[in-house]
């Protein structure tokens, strides 16, 4: 059964972090507009194969706290955050990013002792910015009403669009209208900061596993490939998956490929 914990912290937000097993060994952070629920198929599988896990919910997002502040955050806080997690968790050894959560990790592995990194349908090592204006060129007005918002929550207010951009064709519309309900807003500045804030593959001293959707319109095949090849890696990719991995892969299949990598390289939770 998940659990939550909270992570006091002086002077800065507390953070909520779901818990499921003992002593968590994989760190799982969420992307934009996202919380932590969006790694519990994930997590419940990772259980069944024997592994704890945690995910945290960064501040102003899901349970933490925040909220009233979320604008004023931006990537470097999302990192301190995820740093956090693993000085107040000791075991756990590996990060997992979805999405925007995909730069925190490869920040995070670039400044912290990590075994191993997973990046799932990764903001690339070349930033957001021509996959943004390939996604503006398509859906104009969408992002051009989120910009006047400074809202990336705007983005999905449309089922339509909200499929093209992050789900899968087949993907049924139920699954959809549930992330929706399910998402929240996020910081225009972090999100922007996809943009600048780029990661130094050369700093990253753990093996990096880059994974992606075969059909991922939000980050391209090219972009992950990108990635990948800046790591020294070869891009796994998921059928039948778009941007939104984490919900549209079978969790079972995806804890076995994760594990798979992780394990490849000596580590072994």
């Amino acid at each position: 059964m998940i659990s939550r914990t909270y992570i006091e912290r002086p002077g800065l937000s507390r953070l909520a972090v779901a818990v499921l097993g003992e002593d968590p060994e994989i760190l799982f952070i969420h992307g934009c507009t996202e919380t932590a629920a969006i790694w519990l198929p994930l997590m419940q599988a990772m259980a069944d194969a024997g592994v704890g896990t945690a995910a945290v919910d960064l501040r102003g997002h899901g349970h933490s706290d925040g909220h009233e502040a979320l604008q004023d955050a931006g990537i470097e806080d999302y990192v301190e955050d995820a740093r956090s997690v693993l000085a107040h968790m000791p075991t756990l050894r590996v990060a997992v990013g979805h999405s925007m959560g995909g730069l925190v990790t490869q920040l995070l592995a670039s400044r912290c002792k990590l075994e191993h990194a997973v990046l799932i349908a990764s903001s690339p090592t070349c930033g957001m910015k021509t996959d943004g204006m390939r996604m503006a060129r398509k859906h104009a007005w969408t992002f051009l009403m989120a910009s006047l918002r400074r809202s990336f929550k705007r983005l999905y207010a449309d089922e339509a669009v909200a499929k093209s951009l992050l789900f899968h064709a087949q993907t049924p519309i139920a699954s959809v209208r549930r992330f929706m309900a399910q998402q929240q807003e996020d910081s225009w500045r972090a999100g922007n900061e996809m943009n600048t804030l780029l990661p130094d593959p050369s700093a990253v001293r753990c093996p990096v596993t880059v994974i992606g959707g075969s059909d991922d319109f939000m980050v391209s095949h090219e972009s992950t490939e990108a990635t990948a090849s800046a790591y020294g890696t070869k891009a796994i990719y998921m059928d039948r998956c778009a941007h939104m991995v984490p919900l549209e892969a079978d969790p079972i299949v995806l804890a076995q490929k994760m594990l798979a990598a992780v394990r490849s390289i000596g580590c072994s939770p």
